[in-house]
C-alpha cells in the first residue's frame, strides 16, 4: 500500500515541478502579460484542467507556490516539545507549513529574478505568507496551553517566526523549499543572540 501512495506522490511532484517549469521559463522568455495558462499548459504536457488542479493561478504557477497545507510533519514537530522550546517549535512549524506550498528543490534564485522583474509578483508570494501565517496562528492557538499567558503570544510568536524564515530565505534562498533545518536552526540562534543582547 506505501509504495503505491509515495510512486502517486512522486508522480505529482513532478507534474507540479513541470507546471512551474513551464510557467516561469515562459514568463521569462515572454514577459507575464504576454503569456496565457494555454501555453503554459501545452510546454507541460498537461490539459487546461490539470493546470487549474495545481495552481489556481498563472502567477501561482510561474512562482511554483500553492496554498499551504497542515501537514502532519509540521504539526508533529510543534508538538514535540521534548527538546525543543516553544519559540524554535513555532519557527519550524511556519517553515514546515510554508515548505508545503513551494515546489520541492526549486530554483530560488529564478524566482527572485522572476519577483524583480515582474514585481506585481512579489504581492501574490505574501499571499502565501499570509495563508502560513494563518495556519500556524491556528495550530498555536489549538495548544494553548504551550502559550505564554499573554492574549498577543501566539501572534507575536507567529510574526517572530515569519521574521527567521524570511531572515533564512534572504542569506540562504534554497533552505525553506530544500528542507535544510542546519541553516534554519543557525537563523534561530542568530536571533537568539541579537534578541538576548538588545534587551
Amino acid at each position: 500500500m506505501q509504495p503505491s501512495v509515495s510512486l502517486r506522490e512522486r508522480k505529482r511532484t513532478d507534474t507540479f515541478r513541470s507546471i512551474h517549469d513551464a510557467a516561469a521559463d515562459l514568463v521569462l522568455d515572454h514577459g507575464l502579460a504576454r503569456v496565457t495558462v494555454d501555453e503554459i499548459a501545452e510546454r507541460a504536457g498537461v490539459s487546461q484542467r490539470t493546470f487549474f488542479n495545481y495552481f489556481p493561478t498563472k502567477e501561482d504557477a510561474v512562482l511554483g507556490v500553492h496554498a499551504p497545507e497542515r501537514t502532519e510533519r509540521a504539526l508533529a514537530a510543534f508538538r514535540d516539545d521534548s527538546d525543543r522550546d516553544l519559540f524554535s517549535r513555532v519557527v519550524e512549524l511556519f517553515a514546515q507549513t510554508m515548505r508545503s506550498s513551494i515546489v520541492p528543490s526549486d530554483d530560488p534564485s529564478r524566482r527572485r529574478r522572476l519577483t524583480t522583474e515582474h514585481p506585481e509578483l512579489k504581492h501574490r508570494f505574501m499571499i502565501r505568507v499570509a495563508d502560513t501565517e494563518r495556519l500556524a496562528m491556528q495550530v498555536i492557538e489549538e495548544h494553548p496551553e504551550a502559550l505564554p499567558n499573554t492574549p498577543e503570544a501566539a501572534r507575536v510568536l507567529v510574526y517572530l517566526a515569519g521574521a527567521v524564515v524570511r531572515f533564512t530565505f534572504a542569506t540562504t534562498p534554497g533552505a525553506i523549499s530544500g528542507n535544510d533545518d542546519e541553516t534554519l536552526d543557525r537563523a534561530i540562534a542568530t536571533f537568539r543572540e541579537v534578541l538576548r543582547s538588545a534587551l
